[in-house]
Order: C-alpha cells, then sequence, then structure tokens
C-alpha cells in the first residue's frame, strides 16, 4: 500500500486528436463545431468530431452527409495524416521529457509514470503542468489532465477535467473519487459482463470494489470477479514500461506548393532536422550521420555526411541538413517530398571509436 500511495500516473486526455490538430493549424475553429473526414456534403464517414459537434449528434463512423444535416454549421476538414503523425511525435517527445515511462494506448491519449524514483525528482503536478505549457505553447494543443495513483483513477480526473483543465487525486482519496463512478469508465468491459453485474444491481465503481466476493463470482465467474474488483479499486494495473531509445529517427514532408522556392524548401529541411533532434533529447542522445532523401520528378536524391562525434544540438544538426540539402532542391518545382534522417546515435561526450574518422560527405 506504500508503494501505492506514493504511485503518481499522469493521463493527458487530447480528445478529440484529429480536431485538436485542425484547431492547432487554424485558431479560428476554437470553440466552433468541426467534423473531421472529408468534404462537406462528400460520401465519406466522420473521423472524428468536435464536442460542439457531438452535442447536436455528430459521432465518429456516421456519414457525412448525416454529419452535416444534424449539424450544418460545422466545419468539415478532409484531415492531414502527415499533420497528424508529426504532431504525435511531437506529443511523445513532450511526454518523454518529464519521464521515460510514457504508454500510448491511442492518438487521443497518454499515461506518464511521474512517480519520483529519487530525491531530486520533480515534483509531478509540477511535471504535469509543464507538460500541459508545453502542448500548448510549441504544438497549440490544448488537453485535460489527471493525475492519480492509478491509470483508471488518472483518467476518470481527465474526463472531469474537461475542457482544458486539470484535475488531481490526492493520496489516500482514490476510493471515495471512484466509488460513486459508472461502470462505463472501466475500459473494454464487455457487454454481457456488464449487464451481469447489472442483474446483480451492480452499477458503480464503489459497489463493485465492495461486492461480496461469492455472489460475484456466481454472477460473472471465478475469474472475471478478482479482475474486476482490482479494476475497480485501481489495483494490481501493469507497470508502465521505459521507452526503448530509437536506433534511428526521421521526419519527412510532402511539398503541396508546386511553387515553393529553394530558399523555401531549405527552411522546410531545416524545420525537419530540428523536429528530429528533439526527439533525441528525452534520452540524450546525439547523432553522429544525417542523411537527407529529396524525393523529385526525376526520381530519389539522397545525400550524407558522417559527423566527427554525435552532435544533439538542434540548430547544428538543421545547419548540416540544410548543407546537404542545397545540391538536392534543383529545380525547386520538381520537389514532391523531404526527409531527414538522423542516425548512429549516440550519447555525445561518451562515444568510443576504433577507427576515428574526419567528418565527410557521402553521397
Amino acid at each position: 500500500m506504500k508503494e501505492r500511495a506514493r504511485r503518481r500516473i499522469l493521463h493527458v486526455d487530447l480528445d478529440p486528436f484529429f480536431v485538436s490538430v485542425e484547431r492547432s493549424l487554424d485558431p479560428t475553429l476554437r470553440d466552433r463545431p468541426v467534423v473531421v473526414g472529408g468534404n462537406a456534403g462528400g460520401a465519406g464517414l466522420v473521423a472524428a468530431a468536435s464536442a460542439e459537434a457531438r452535442a447536436r449528434g455528430v459521432h465518429a463512423g456516421m456519414s457525412l452527409a448525416e454529419a452535416s444535416r444534424l449539424c450544418p454549421e460545422a466545419v468539415v476538414r478532409p484531415g492531414d495524416l502527415e499533420a497528424y503523425a508529426r504532431t504525435s511525435d511531437e506529443i511523445t517527445a513532450i511526454l518523454l521529457s518529464v519521464s521515460r515511462r510514457v504508454e500510448r494506448p491511442s492518438s487521443d491519449e497518454a499515461y506518464v509514470d511521474l512517480t519520483p524514483d529519487h530525491a531530486a525528482a520533480p515534483n509531478p503536478v509540477t511535471a504535469a503542468e509543464q507538460v500541459k505549457d508545453e502542448l500548448q505553447r510549441r504544438l497549440g494543443l490544448d488537453a485535460s489532465l489527471g493525475l492519480a495513483s492509478s491509470r483508471l483513477a488518472a483518467r476518470v480526473a481527465s474526463s472531469f477535467a474537461r475542457p482544458r483543465g486539470f484535475l488531481v487525486v490526492l493520496p489516500g482519496y482514490e476510493a471515495s473519487f471512484l466509488s460513486p463512478k459508472p461502470l462505463a469508465f472501466l475500459e473494454d468491459l464487455p457487454p454481457h459482463l456488464e449487464s451481469a453485474l447489472e442483474r446483480l444491481g451492480i452499477v458503480t465503481l464503489g459497489a463493485l470494489a465492495q461486492a461480496e466476493a461469492s455472489a460475484l463470482a456466481a454472477g460473472v465467474g471465478p475469474v472475471a470477479a478478482p479482475r474486476l474488483v482490482s479494476a475497480a479499486r485501481g489495483e494490481e494495473e501493469e507497470p508502465i514500461a521505459i521507452a526503448t531509445p530509437p536506433a534511428w529517427v526521421q521526419e519527412q514532408a510532402n511539398v503541396r506548393d508546386r511553387r515553393s522556392d529553394r530558399p523555401a524548401l531549405e527552411a522546410v529541411v531545416e524545420g525537419l532536422a530540428s523536429r528530429a533532434a528533439r526527439r533525441l533529447r528525452p534520452f540524450g542522445l546525439g547523432a553522429q550521420a544525417v542523411t537527407v532523401e529529396v524525393v523529385r520528378l526525376d526520381g530519389v536524391k539522397r545525400q550524407g555526411d558522417t559527423l566527427a562525434a554525435p552532435v544533439s544540438d538542434e540548430e547544428r544538426l538543421a545547419a548540416v541538413a540544410r548543407q546537404l540539402a542545397v545540391d538536392l532542391l534543383e529545380p525547386a518545382a520538381t520537389v514532391r517530398s523531404l526527409t531527414v534522417r538522423l542516425s548512429r546515435l549516440e550519447v555525445p561526450g561518451h562515444q568510443r571509436t576504433l577507427f576515428p574518422e574526419a567528418g565527410g560527405r557521402r553521397g
């Protein structure tokens, strides 16, 4: 109990993620009904809907035609998979900056273990506030946060913190906080078990946590009963695994504007290199190899450079990538996509090689 009392799990709720990204790209969409999934009046399906649109009955999986009928004032966006993937990576990098134990069960949410593991570890509340501020400052994303001793309590807390709030469940108050909440907060509860619990008169987490063992086992089975009770109490959860350092990272961007000139494309390359470098920061890694790949109408061109030692500085890596791209971007109008890859990752200052070599460009 002592160990569980000091455990601090943060739940970050970005629901709905696609809408959040669209609003970060276009702030005029804030507080307006937004639907992501295609063009207004089209034949596609709704991939995500804002709270304002959901209040009018719009939901994921619904046809766009039905969504337009229910909420004709909704702004419909086709979606940008490239932007969503890029933003998701940026979110993970922000989370990893406060803890190596991060779990992303979906694009809409994340769990972060903020349990202090040494005397100098940051305060969990301070770390959570840092995450919230960084998501807004760097990415323009609003998030609802919950902090508690278990995944369940943290997730329930974040749901009550909507929109854009932060709710902390103090150690020792988990049971009283969860007790009145409905069974719907149990993730992946099969319908037949929910029905069985309702037949036993159990409709809240508190009632489930206090259920008489033999009656519960008779109603839902001897295997499911103890698991349900543990879940309702927020106990016996699997630990959040430590993130594994990457072997390499890369960032990619498609070029949609055929009028882009070389300086504009060079700026994109720099931005890709900076984003890739930020993904290394949580692991304390630097890159000793930089590769730029350009897809053009006449084929794929690639240029690489091996540095004398691992580099973690964003500006320096961006400058290297830009220099590598110089000969690859002409004619600019033929460029269709850009990729920057960082590899040979090491902790700067700790690299040991048998055959040190000076940096040299490779084709």
